[in-house]
This record gives C-alpha cells, structure tokens and sequence, in this order.
C-alpha cells in the first residue's frame, strides 16, 4: 500500500509542467536598464581620466619623484612652520676649533644656520633632556602654586645622578620643582614633574616625544624624563635648537633657565620647614664662566653624563636685545665645555 496520500492535488513531470492560465512572465524594462549601464559606464570613464593617473603610477618611482619635483619648494610647502627656522647649508663637520663632538649655532630670525658641526648626528642628550621635561610641564600646568607631596618616584638608581635633594614626603609647589629642576638638574623633580603632569613617567615620555614630532625633531626620542643613560634616549644639536627655541618663547621659562641661584623654601616630611639653595649648573649665570663680548642674559641648560660628556644648551641675546641659539654637546669636560661655546658664539660676528 503506497504510504503517500495526495488529496486534491494533481502531479505532473518537470518536463510536461503546465502554465498556469492567466499568468505571464515579469521582464525587466529595456530602457531604464540600458540607462542605468550607459551612466554607470560614463561615470566610470570619468573617474578614470580624474584619477588613473595616480593609481596607475601610485609606486612607480620615477613618476612619483617627478611628481614631487612639480610640487612647490620645500621652504613654500613648510610655511609657516619653518619661515622662521635656521637650515644647514654648509656644515663644517671638519672645524677643528670647536672640541666638542656636535654644535650649532643659529640667531633667531632663520636663514642659514651660523655654525653647524654634526648638527644631526644622534647624540646622548644628558639634561638637556630637561629643557622638553620643562616645556610640557609649562604647558599642561594651569597653576604653579599647587602643591604636590614627594613619593616613591623620587628614587634614581643611576649612580652620580643629579638630585635637588628633595625627600620623600617632602611637599613643594610646583613651582619650586621646576626651579629643582632647571637649576640643580635634579632628576628627583623631573620625575615629580611627571607623575603630577602626566600621571606616570611612561606617559609623560609619550608626551615629550609627541611634542618634539610636532616642533619637527625628527631626530629625537625619549625615554625617561630626566635625561640619564638609555642607548634608545638621543637627540641632535639641531633637535635641541628646535626644543629650546619654543621654550624660549615662554616668559615663564625664560626666568627659569635664567635664574642663577634660588632659595626654596617648603614643608619636609615631618612637618618642619626645609629650606634649600639651588644654584644653576651653568656657570655662566654664577660667574665662574664668561661670555664673549656683546652677549648677555645665557638662559640654557646644561648636561652631563659619562656617555654624554658636557652639554650646553643656550640662549643669549646679543646687544640689540635678538636671541642666538647656540648647542655644544660632548666637550671632553666643564673646562672645554665653555671654551667651545665661547668659540661658537665668536662665530656670529665672523659671519658679519
């Protein structure tokens, strides 16, 4: 007995399969169609002739190079960014009367660069890594009167490390830390610096390295806020000429960089005042070094490490009152260090 029942229902083979009476097969319409694909085809054809150009010679170097050679002058296409900077012509990689491994010299209205000497060569920074630990501090601190207490991220392992002295529990202003750490180099008020501004060191690094991106310091990148050894913490004597020219631009750090000896006077752990005298590592604003003559006012930072020999980064005015930007990294010592600045900063007037 077949297990199937069909009830009122007809079967029919595929092949033999009937149309069913008063129903026609849908057509699509010719013409929109045809419509459609003659626009399509039109807009393509235009797309091509805009744009085939560059997608067909997009890694052809040839092409691409002659391409950028059409393009504006590189000083037309970095206004206003760099109108105002100094460039290297001519370096004298050879000048024998400068010791130090790396400097540049530059006044503060661009042009050719006065001196350049390895101006981009990667160099050990030291403290004049402080300059940009400053710079971001000045720029995200909205009031230097607050205060912040000392923890445990004052501690620096490297041995000799310079340190302003400050303690754990120890409660200063903010202001007070950065004359720490601009004047006595400390390496315990940068790292101060960095927890209060960027909430932890490794942040505040992103912070640095993204602002010197930004200033063009294409040679540059840091890994600590304070400056001390790292094979993967570098600079050049052009990159610090970029960083300290923008901090210069600061009122704020002018006096800082400037200050020769300061008195700092604050609350120690056990509630007792502490009162501690920083005075500036570059001898210039203390006298045990001096300036040519026609220079004055040598705000700058200095550095020093036994990977990075003795670093100067300064900015005096001349006479008429202009900013000059001169840079000497790795002197052999503190005594070499202001005999070659001094031979560089002579170079101005030998250009006149």
């Amino acid at each position: 007995m077949n297990s199937e029942i069909t009830t009122g229902t007809e079967f029919h083979y595929r092949g033999s399969r009937r149309r069913r009476p008063g129903r026609r097969r849908r057509r699509l319409p010719v013409l929109p169609v045809v419509c459609l694909l003659v626009v399509l085809a039109a807009g393509a054809l235009l797309f091509w002739r805009t744009y085939g150009d560059l997608y067909r010679d997009r890694y052809q170097t040839e092409t691409r190079i002659q391409g950028l050679l059409r393009e504006e002058t590189p000083d037309e296409r970095l206004k206003p960014f760099a109108a105002d900077l100094a460039v290297v012509q001519d370096p004298d990689d050879a000048d024998t009367s400068v010791g130090a491994e790396s400097a540049f010299l530059a006044g503060d209205s661009g042009g050719n660069a006065v001196f350049a000497k390895n101006a981009f060569q990667r160099m050990n920074p030291a403290s004049t890594t402080k300059i940009m630990t400053c710079l971001i501090a000045l720029e995200n601190l909205m009031d230097l009167s607050e205060t912040w207490t000392a923890g445990g991220e004052i501690a620096v392992s490297e041995k000799g490390a310079s340190m302003a002295g400050i303690r754990e529990g120890d409660t200063l202003t903010a202001e007070q830390v950065l004359y720490a750490l601009m004047l006595k180099s400390g390496a315990d008020a940068a790292n101060m610096l960095a927890l209060h501004v960027g909430g932890s060191e490794e942040k505040f690094v992103e912070m640095m390295n993204a602002r010197a991106e930004e200033l063009g310091a294409s040679g540059t990148h840091f890994t600590n806020c304070h400056g001390l050894t790292d094979e993967n913490h570098y600079t050049t004597a052009y990159d610090l000429y970029l960083m300290l020219r923008e901090a210069m631009k600061s009122e704020e750090f002018r006096k800082l960089a400037g200050t020769a000896v300061y008195e700092a006077h604050y609350t120690g752990a056990d509630g007792k005042e502490v009162t501690r005298k920083w005075k500036n590592t570059n001898l210039y604003l203390t006298g045990d070094a001096v300036l040519p003559p026609g220079f004055e006012n040598p705000a700058g930072k200095t550095g020093t490490t036994l990977a990075a020999g003795s670093c100067l980064a300064l900015a005096p005015t001349e006479a008429d009152g202009s900013l000059v930007y001169s840079i000497v990294l790795k002197s052999l010592n503190h005594v070499t260090l202001y005999e070659d600045m001094n031979v560089v900063l002579e170079k101005i007037n030998q250009s006149d």
